[in-house]
């Protein structure tokens, strides 16, 4: 990774600077795990939608759909894959034109563009997949650049504390503490991106299901637009 400074300590040697999002290990598809990320799915899109009852997100029924194969996929082979986010951006970029007319025919481009110009940086971070980027471009054209920023913030808290919660299981969260600490410390010195990954036998998982975080987070940012008073 351009910018990418080893670290003088054993625990962070030039091999063990790998990504964490990219080369996720595949799941196992047998007919449990199968079933199991299905019923997950359906739990997730299901909190989604209703998060929405009272003041929804544009194209709901849409995006709740899309959401519930993210999930489920990025659950059970541990990645969103070509075949489905390219033909739901097409899609939700028709959508949005026959939504919006010529008038607002700008929108949904504009909301795909800026999730590709905010994510794409994370993406050569191998801070996040290339599916995770598409799949936040399908909902930027569903959704329009003013939603999708919003939600995006969730998104990324959630990814963030389902990330803490996976290495707190694994045992690894002083160890995941200790290496964003050096990271943050030597990007800061060096003005360049430089991420520490954990040695190469270690027990800290390899990335997280984003997709989950992703529906999280926008359910979570529908949630925070409820009526309470």
């Amino acid at each position: 990774m351009t910018g990418l400074i080893c670290a003088a300590s054993s625990h962070w040697s030039p091999t063990a600077a790998v990504s964490q999002a990219g080369g996720r290990p595949v799941v196992g598809a047998g007919a449990d795990s199968g079933l199991l990320a299905i019923v997950l799915a359906a739990v997730v899109t299901g909190g989604f939608v209703w998060s929405g009852m009272h003041e929804p997100l544009p194209s709901l029924g849409w995006a709740a759909a899309f959401l519930f194969f993210v999930v489920e996929e990025d659950l059970r082979i541990r990645r969103i894959p070509n075949w489905l986010t390219l033909p739901a951006l097409v899609v939700a970029l028709g959508l949005g034109v026959w939504t919006g007319g010529w008038s607002g025919a700008s929108t949904p481009f504009l909301g795909a563009a800026i999730a590709f110009a905010v994510l794409f940086p994370m993406f050569l971070w191998r801070g996040m997949g290339a599916g995770d980027v598409k799949a936040l471009m399908v909902l930027g054209a569903l959704w329009g650049p003013i939603h999708l920023l919003a939600s995006l913030w969730w998104m990324l808290v959630v990814g963030g504390l389902i990330a803490l919660a996976v290495a707190a299981v694994h045992g690894v969260l002083t160890d995941l503490v200790r290496r964003w600490a050096l990271s943050l410390w030597a990007s800061l010195v060096s003005l360049r991106w430089t991420y520490f990954a954990p040695p190469v036998k270690s027990r800290a998982p390899i990335g997280v299901p984003f997709g989950v975080a992703i529906a999280l987070g926008a359910a979570a940012y529908q949630y925070s637009r409820l009526p309470w008073s």
